[in-house]
């Protein structure tokens, strides 16, 4: 009778003797131990058995073969530019507006220079404390949410001033030009979102500089 040449878990792996065999079932328990971590690793990220990666996505992760993500641009991110730095600059230009010819608001009002010149004051002293807030509103809500914020505020500031155009309303004044101050601390935040978020790698920094351009160019005015 012929001798059996498969000899089974001589060394306690469970594996034949035969080279072949041995060689073939080395390789399975090699990759059963990988598949084993990966999925240990995943149970422990808090995955559940849906949430397991496909077999495809663990060769690739273990091969390092993995493509990198590519960011796709649209011909609408120069509109939006566009707008957003003209909305920053009609609010730059509602921070100095009263400054630049103060003796006339001075006269109109009837009320000190240094009154009217808190009027462009308040613009720094509100950005201090708000800061921070829009900042974290930004991130938690993201762009869309902020930027019609800042638009929002900025035009019922400029309808308020409209609206206090008499001798007498010089607190209402005031009062719009702290809701502006308020839009630009929203406003201020937005230049590196836009460019992150409508631009590519490419466009990034050129888009940024264009966007705080807008701002800086109507404070030069």
């Amino acid at each position: 009778m012929k001798q059996n040449a498969t000899m089974v878990d001589v060394d306690g792996t469970g594996c034949p003797a035969t080279t072949k065999a041995s060689d073939l079932c080395c390789k399975s328990l090699a990759i059963n131990g990988i598949n084993g971590h990966v999925e240990a690793m995943e149970r422990k990220e808090g995955k559940n058995e849906k949430g397991v990666r496909s077999p495809e996505e663990r060769e690739a992760m273990l091969t390092g073969d993995v493509k990198p993500l590519q960011s796709r641009v649209y011909c609408t991110r120069f509109l939006v530019l566009i707008v957003f730095s003209l909305y920053s600059m009609v609010n730059a230009f509602q921070w100095i507006q009263y400054s630049i010819i103060s003796n006339i608001f001075s006269t109109f009002y009837q009320v000190s220079f240094e009154q009217i010149d808190w009027l462009s004051v308040v613009y720094m002293l509100v950005y201090v404390p708000l800061i921070f807030p829009a900042a974290w509103l930004l991130d938690k809500k993201g762009l869309r949410i902020v930027a019609l914020l800042g638009s929002g505020l900025n035009c019922i500031g400029a309808w308020l001033k409209i609206a206090s155009v008499r001798r007498d309303l010089f607190g209402v004044t005031m009062f719009a030009q702290t809701v502006c101050s308020i839009a630009q601390i929203f406003i201020l935040g937005l230049p590196s979102r836009v460019a992150s978020v409508w631009f590519g790698p490419r466009e990034v920094s050129t888009a940024c500089a264009s966007a705080v351009l807008g701002n800086q160019v109507r404070k030069r005015c």
